[in-house]
């Protein structure tokens, strides 16, 4: 009977080698699934977050606006979706009927096929439900060319 054996040394910095793979697999992933689907998602704890990532804040966003969650285009096109808590509200926003629905959508985010009525905040279609809030733009609401 013929006995198969395998070398049991493993070369020096053979695990190293095997997780620096796995984490350029996963990295790597995630860069396709932003140039495949042209969004990218991040989180920010507050609206000052926010800006700093935007390059810009936003008037109509709440102060204590918390757990923001930004998809937004990675094509250039201005397309960006948020989702937000909030106890204080939206100021200075006027409220319009809902026409359109979010190109980018968040995950978690409340159905907005559900909700009739949005708050138009500049370039900005914002529903609302239960404290929580679904901002898109661009938005159809906001084209001054809709009837």
């Amino acid at each position: 009977m013929t006995r198969f054996s395998l070398s049991r040394e493993v070369p020096a910095g053979t695990a190293l080698v095997g997780m620096v793979a796995i984490m350029l697999t996963l990295a790597g992933c995630s860069a396709v699934d932003d140039l495949a689907y042209g969004r990218a998602e991040a989180a920010y704890a507050n609206p000052q977050e926010l800006a700093q990532a935007r390059g810009g804040a936003l008037d109509w966003l709440p102060a204590d606006a918390r757990e923001i969650e930004r998809v937004a285009s990675t094509r250039a096109d201005g397309t960006e979706s948020l989702l937000f808590v909030s106890a204080e509200g939206l100021d200075g926003c006027r409220e319009t009927d809902r026409l359109s629905a979010p190109t980018m959508e968040v995950d978690d985010a409340p159905d907005i096929y559900a909700i009739d009525t949005v708050a138009l905040c500049g370039d900005w279609a914002v529903a609302e439900q239960d404290g929580t809030y679904y901002a898109r733009t661009p938005a159809k609401e906001a084209d001054p060319l809709t009837p």
